[in-house]
């Protein structure tokens, strides 16, 4: 039992630490794309009128972009993945938890 309860904490810990990832990855590219926007901004605000610094206006969106590009792909590719393929694990003859509810059912 002790070993269960140890396989099941570190599975918990595992998916948190996905998590953490994840929402880590989505602030920095948050980040990056605000400092993309706050250069375009500030070149619109202070260099504009004169056209000097303009090589700002493509690094800022560059920043700016770059993300959004990346997160409406991911968004659509996660949209367009097959869930068809995918069985659940109550048919296979893989699972688990069915082999050990057989093996109970069996020996008593």
């Amino acid at each position: 039992m002790d070993s269960d309860q140890e396989e099941r904490s570190e599975t918990k810990m595992k998916e948190l630490m996905k998590i953490v990832k994840t929402y880590i990855a989505c602030l920095w590219s948050f980040l990056v794309s605000l400092t993309g926007g706050l250069m375009l901004a500030w070149w619109e605000y202070e260099y504009h009128p004169t056209n000097r610094q303009l090589w700002m206006v493509p690094l800022g969106l560059i920043l700016f972009a770059t993300p959004l590009i990346i997160w409406f792909a991911i968004f659509v590719s996660d949209i367009c993945s097959s869930k068809d393929d995918v069985r659940p694990l109550d048919g296979s003859v893989h699972d688990p938890e069915k082999m050990i509810k057989q093996v109970i059912s069996t020996s008593y």
